[in-house]
Order: C-alpha cells, then structure tokens, then sequence
C-alpha cells in the first residue's frame, strides 16, 4: 500500500548558500557536539528529529534538550532552563554540564565522520530567517520519508532519524544488495545547496546507474535541489514521488 504525506507543505527557495552556511555550520556543530552527547550520555545513541525551527533529542521521561533557532532549552526533572545560544564552550556548559573533553568525544565515540570543529569561544552566527527555513525543509523530511518507510515496497525501511554526522534527516531502504539512504541535506561542500537525494550503497551489485535517472555526480545516486521542489505546487507529494522511483529501479535491479 502507497501511503501519502500526512500533510501538503510548501516551501520558499532556499537562502543564498553564503548566507545559509553559516547558521548551517552552527546547527551542525551543536548538534554533532552539544545535542547528540547529551544523548549518548543518556542512551548510547546519538539520532536526533526536526522540531519547528530546530532540533531535538527525543524525550526521556521529560528530560531532552532543543535546539530552537538560536536557543538551547534543557529540559530535566519537570523543569525547562532557556539559554541563548553564543559558543560552543557555553553550549557544552549549558547543556552537559562542562566542557571537558570538547569535541574529541565525537572522534572517540560513535560518530563516524564528525561535523567541524570550531574553536571553542568563537561565536555562533545563526540568522532567525535561515533557522526558520530549516525548520520547514527537514520538517518536509520527516513527513515525506515517514511515508516512503510505510510503503508496503519499502522493505526493511529505518525511521527517519536527523544525524549529527552530516546534519541530513535520512532513511535506509530494501534489503542488503539494494539498499540505499533516502534523505534531505540543508546542504555541504560537494552541494552548497539544500537537496534530497538517494545515496546507493552497492552500486557494484546492482546495474543501470549510469541512467541520467541517477545524477549525484560526487556520489553514487540521484539528487533534486530545493529550489526545484519549491517551483512545484506540491513539493511533498513530488518528492514522494520522486524517491519512489528511485527506489523501485533499485528493487528491480538485478543483485
């Protein structure tokens, strides 16, 4: 059974990558050193989901933290603490308590390929407006790949979890030989712009991605930009689309 977005979402252009970049960086840097070890602190796991306007870990008992815009709200023992966001160094403290360790703990623990380190008191920037279309775009994300993983093609699908590694809310479908990652990026150094793509993970073992279908270029797999999304009327139902696609061409493909 096909399911449908449970909801229709527009979306504006995205912001000028220069402009995007460095509320994108300071995103990243707190989820991948602030928020994921506060979890791996509570859980041993470091998946995170889209709130409006930023990130969260998920609740335990009612302790978790958010990320909203340029806040950090902690919520512990019924009580929520409310901080602006101004360096990495305060974050730390805000949020866990101490800064020791800084950002080793990334390298050291299950964070395979680790956001950028930036010195420790070195300012934040995060612009309220790029924020707020964040917000929307993994919102879009989470809506849109919950439903791919409902499909009843979309065998052994994962959750949509927000990782730290890259800052991109993704999913994993199909079985072994065929699977690939189904997700949204706000963007990085091989695309400055915000796009969802479908990242194949055997490509050796299934055939037909040289079909101008698959255009990741630096990477093996398909992308769409969000400035084609936001052109359509519909960009979730579109990009429902646009990933099932893909994603029955793999299912079809020979092993």
């Amino acid at each position: 059974m096909q399911q449908k977005p449970r909801q229709t979402r527009t979306i504006d252009p995205p912001p000028h990558p220069e402009r995007l970049a460095a509320t994108r960086l300071s995103w990243h840097v707190l989820a991948g050193h602030v928020l994921a070890e506060e979890r791996w602190r509570r859980a041993e796991r470091i998946g995170l989901h889209p709130r409006p306007d930023g990130l969260r870990t998920p609740m335990d008992d009612g302790v978790g933290v958010e990320l909203v815009g340029s806040r950090l709200l902690v919520h512990h023992d019924g009580r929520t603490r409310e901080a602006p966001v101004t360096s990495l160094h305060d974050a730390r403290r805000i949020v866990l308590g101490t800064d020791e360790g800084g950002t080793r703990w990334a390298e050291e623990l299950p964070i395979h390929d680790p956001p950028p380190t930036v010195p420790a008191d070195e300012p934040l920037e995060i612009d309220t407006e790029v924020a707020q279309w964040l917000g929307v775009w993994f919102a879009l994300g989470e809506d849109v790949l919950g439903a791919l993983g409902r499909d009843d093609a979309s065998t052994e699908a994962s959750p949509p979890t927000l990782w730290p590694e890259h800052l991109d809310i993704a999913i994993e479908v199909l079985p072994e030989d065929r699977r690939a990652s189904y997700g949204l990026s706000p963007g990085d150094d091989g695309v400055p712009e915000p796009y969802a793509y479908v990242a194949v993970w055997h490509p050796d073992r299934v055939g037909g991605l040289d079909d101008p279908l698959w255009n990741g270029g630096s990477f093996p797999g398909a992308l769409i930009t969000a400035h084609e999304l936001a052109e359509v009327d519909d960009p979730a139902t579109h990009l429902l689309r646009w990933f099932r696609g893909r994603r029955d061409l793999l299912a079809a493909s020979g092993a």
